[in-house]
């Protein structure tokens, strides 16, 4: 499991808001992301400790081997 600390809230130029994570690789050494806050939970706030979670997505591997496959077969159809 990663943690990712809730570092400040931003808003940038153009009235987006972004959230700094900050997410520890070792000892005094983290990994600052920036990420829209719309893809955080509505009552994220600062100070804020989020649990992240990576998983396959299976669909979307499916549907992009799909328009791959569909790809080479036109290119090879093609004179």
């Amino acid at each position: 499991m990663i943690r990712a600390f809730v570092d400040r809230i931003e808003t940038t130029e153009n009235g987006e808001r972004l959230a700094v994570l900050l997410i520890r690789l070792s000892e005094g050494d983290y990994l600052q992301w920036l990420c829209p806050l719309q893809w955080l939970p509505p009552d994220t706030r600062e100070g804020d400790w989020l649990r992240l979670e990576f998983a396959p997505d299976a669909d979307a591997k499916a549907e992009t081997r799909s328009e791959i496959e569909a790809l080479l077969q036109e290119l090879q159809e093609e004179p």
